[in-house]
């Protein structure tokens, strides 16, 4: 017993002697029984996991703006620029994904380095850059009218093609969103504030007596119903998943029927009857349809008296409006005769196509411009828009101007109209319209005195500032481009300009004499613009342009120096469509497109243009899949810093890839898949846009994008979605420059960072 003690003693010596810490001995004396008079085990002390501060850096803020910022559920509150840290610690291997929670109003914050794993020490790399949101101009809650009608409380109900959602204007002037999702397309039905439209330049909107809206859906077919509780629904037609033109079937595939069972081709214009039925125009059949609150669907038959003197290709359905005494009218599609419809037969009524302009007069004595909203006064007169004119049309066929340019209100003030395109009657006899040309809400009251409304008073034009004391023109700009600086171009075809705004928000002209066109080459100031609608810098900063002259199909490449120095460089090749795009690389080739033309040209320093990239060539790589699309249609190219050209064809929804050999590959989207996937080349999906640009960034990171989204494509042709720190504006095109993302709105030129 005495010698087995020993043994365990001498044990425990040389434990002591080994032993690099006293949980070992306090863990041996345990198991022996040993170590306490008691025989219970001293408690060790839990060993503390290291934790480490998550935190990083914010640029940009301005005097009284803040930003929150979290990881997960941890936020923290940032006042001031400067360093920040979020309160909670992380264990080393714990992932981490910083993200902007919320700012301040009218600021844009996006954060880089943001997701990561946390190592053995603090992370103080999360960069976060701030920028005021709007850079110049003034941001309307107004983006794009696409109808308007007024209620018989005296509320106006505005169809905003730009935000997708439908405001009201209350009878105290006051606007407020009535329904729809800000930004958000779709065909949702339900509560007003859940429901999704996509108002494109087909759709229209109608009001019946029991104050129910309607709207038709020329992309999805159907037309939709809002009643004055605030629900929406589908009240007629079978809903169509593609928005495709070229996707339609023959015309008499779209028979009537009750509700779903009905088709409808392209619903356009639309107008409601003393029945409470709507009547509207569906394009595609060339005929009037016929839908009662039941949602059953007829098609009124009726045909065209004999009219030698008006072309067939002015006998296509545009504008509907109805006469107290239930007859139909309608303009033709180009906006220059009026018929009627009686007794089943469409007779004329005004308007011919032997003179230009708006010309009053009687029957086809008279000629229209362009027709756009019709509506029947108190006293059975038919009044409509027409360019930039108010014109009444009596049964008799009578045209007269009430009012445009050369004619002055009661006060004394001249119209001023540029571009009328919405029309509503108030039981007083004021007239409300809507002028796209000047993106303002008019009313002439029954006394004759014009006046501009509150809630849209066309914060757009021709001058120079700086940030909202800045206007830009017309809402549009043909192209945009930034530098590396930060500076953004804007192409003013309208004005025969190159605006430039820096990044502290001046707006001034760049390049050309407002107003006057022409080709003089020359410095700032003495050279003049025919009219730009494409734009490329170069490597060594001069912006090349193609100038195009009142629209014809020949254009030419000019270029501006950094001195501010406009020249000519060579005729682009003849061009047919309507959008175009630049791009230049590293050689200073320079590569031209547009959306009607046979392929993408190439010219080397100082030779001529010559075909590169034939689209059959992009049409084989599709093997076949192509539906009914056997052509590319493409505006928009990129190169990258190896000198890779991309270039987007909006048919088909896929960007293709060109070697510098002229190789074509399919790089990134789902072919014939439009949508809002992210994924790799033939799962992720891209926008069905109207010829969007392709930008790229310092990392050769492709975006495109939508009227409501920017999409992210990676260098391995992967799409994804990126959190921008401006909310949904809606754009017409955009740009990237210096680590930012400029779009161009309604009316501002907006910028966040990109992430």
């Amino acid at each position: 017993m005495k010698a087995a003690m020993i043994n365990r003693y001498d044990e425990l010596q040389n434990l002591f002697r080994r032993a690099t810490s006293g949980v070992a001995i306090l863990a041996l004396l345990s198991a022996c029984g040993g170590g306490s008079s008691s025989g219970t085990a001293t408690p060790v002390p839990p060993v503390e996991t290291p934790r480490y501060l998550l935190g990083g850096t914010v640029s940009g803020l301005l005097p009284g703006a803040s930003v929150v910022l979290a990881n997960g559920t941890d936020k923290v509150t940032v006042t001031a620029n400067g360093p920040f840290t979020f309160a909670g610690k992380l264990a080393a291997g714990t992932t981490y994904q910083g993200k902007v929670d919320s700012t301040s109003v009218g600021l844009g914050c996006s954060i880089a380095q943001g997701a990561a794993t946390m190592g053995s020490a603090d992370v103080g790399t999360l960069t976060v850059r701030c920028l005021p949101v709007v850079l110049a101009g003034v941001q309307e809650q107004i983006q794009q009218v696409g109808g308007m009608v007024r209620d018989a409380a005296g509320n106006y109900y505005i169809a905003d093609a730009g935000n997708q959602v439908i405001h009201k204007l209350g009878i105290d002037g006051t606007l407020s969103l009535y329904a729809g999702v800000m930004g958000k397309k779709g065909v949702d039905d339900g509560p007003v504030s859940d429901a999704t439209f996509s108002f494109t330049t087909g759709s229209r909107l109608a009001i019946d007596h029991q104050a129910n809206l309607f709207v038709s859906d020329y992309c999805h077919a159907v037309l939709r119903k809002i009643t004055p509780a605030g629900v929406v629904s589908t009240l007629a037609g079978q809903r169509r998943s593609s928005c495709e033109i070229d996707d339609l079937e023959a015309a008499s595939a779209y028979g009537d029927g009750q509700g779903a069972q009905a088709r409808f081709g392209l619903p356009g214009s639309l107008i409601t009857d003393a029945n409470g039925d709507v009547l509207l125009v569906d394009i595609h059949q060339n005929a009037i349809r016929r839908v009662n609150p039941n949602g059953v669907v007829s098609t009124l038959q009726w045909t065209y008296a004999p009219m030698p003197e008006v072309s067939s290709d002015f006998l296509r359905l545009g504008r509907l409006a109805i006469d107290p005494a239930g007859n139909v009218y309608f303009s033709d599609v180009t906006g220059g005769y009026i018929f009627r419809i009686q007794d089943g037969v469409a007779v004329k009524v005004a308007g011919n196509r032997s003179q230009a302009g708006s010309v009053d007069g009687i029957g086809g004595a008279a000629s229209f411009f362009r027709i756009g909203n019709m509506h029947f006064n108190r006293d059975g007169d038919l009044l409509l828009v027409d360019g930039a004119t108010i014109r009444k049309v009596q049964a008799d066929g009578k045209v007269t101007t009430l009012f445009g340019p050369g004619l002055l209100d009661a006060n004394g003030q001249a119209a001023g109209f540029k571009q009328l395109s919405a029309m509503v009657l108030e039981p007083s006899g004021a007239i409300v319209v809507y002028d796209l040309g000047r993106h303002m809400l008019r009313r002439l009251d029954q006394d004759g005195k014009l006046s501009t409304l509150p809630a849209l008073p066309g914060h757009i034009g021709l001058v120079d500032g700086v940030g909202a004391a800045a206007r830009l023109t017309l809402g549009y700009a043909r192209a945009v481009v930034a530098d590396a600086a930060g500076n953004v171009y804007l192409a003013d075809d309208v004005n025969k300009v190159i605006r430039r705004v820096a990044p502290d928000g001046r707006v001034s002209i760049f390049a050309g004499i407002a107003g006057q066109d022409g080709s003089i080459n020359g410095v700032r100031g003495t050279a003049t613009l025919e009219g730009p609608v494409a734009m490329a810098f170069d490597r060594e900063g001069s912006l090349y342009f193609a100038d195009q002259y009142h629209g014809q199909r020949w254009l030419a490449l000019r270029k501006i120096n950094k001195q501010g120095e406009v020249s000519n460089v060579a005729a682009l090749p003849i061009s047919y469509g309507n959008r175009f795009s630049l791009a230049v690389d590293q050689q200073d080739n320079v590569y031209w497109v547009n959306n009607a033309g046979d392929g993408i040209y190439k010219r080397a320093p100082g030779g001529e243009f010559a075909l590169f990239v034939p689209f059959d060539n992009a049409i084989k790589v599709l093997s076949g899949n192509i539906g009914t699309r056997d052509y590319i249609s493409t505006a928009a190219l990129a190169i990258d810093r190896q000198g890779a050209l991309y270039f987007e064809d909006v048919g088909h929804h896929v960007i293709f890839k060109v070697a510098q050999n002229g190789d074509v590959s399919h790089f990134a989207g789902t072919v014939l898949q439009s949508g809002d996937k992210d994924g790799a080349p033939g799962i992720g999906s891209l926008p069905s846009s109207d010829y969007f640009p392709l930008m790229i960034d310092a990392n050769d990171n492709l975006y495109t994008g939508g009227q409501d989204a920017i999409r992210r494509i990676d260098t391995a042709g992967v799409i994804s979605t990126p959190q921008l720190g401006w909310s949904s504006p809606v754009l017409s095109t955009f740009a990237i420059g210096n680590g930012v993302v400029y779009g161009f709105t309604a009316q501002a030129v907006i910028q966040t960072p990109l992430p």
